[in-house]
């Protein structure tokens, strides 16, 4: 999916996340070098982690992290939520490959190169 497709997808979210998630959601996809042909729940899959990263490596971090943190829990709460709306059946999977880190952005083909 392409950044715009991500995004509209996320928009089209129910409930609506509060404004602040909402946009540092939107910051994260907006600066990520997306792979148009890697499949979404992968796609936010990534994000997450690449945004966990981040907090991981500020253990000297308070509060001012909060919001990257809740960014984090919320691509991959989304990223299964796509899935299961795609094809069920591919929940096991996909926890496997976040699980184990697969297509984490560290140049593996996953949804995108680039680091943070």
């Amino acid at each position: 999916m392409t950044r715009r497709e991500v995004l509209a997808w996320l928009e089209a979210r129910r409930p609506v996340p509060p404004d602040a998630l909402r946009g540092r959601l939107a910051a994260a996809v907006s600066d990520a070098d997306l792979a148009a042909l890697v499949p979404l729940p992968d796609q936010l899959a990534v994000l997450g982690r690449r945004v966990l990263g981040r907090v991981a490596c500020r253990p000297d971090g308070g509060r001012e992290l909060a919001l990257e943190l809740l960014a984090a829990d919320a691509f991959i709460t989304y990223a299964f939520e796509a899935q299961a709306e795609a094809d069920v059946a591919g929940l096991a999977a996909l926890a496997g490959r976040v699980g184990a880190g697969d297509g984490d952005g560290d140049g593996d083909g996953g949804a995108g190169g680039g680091g943070s």
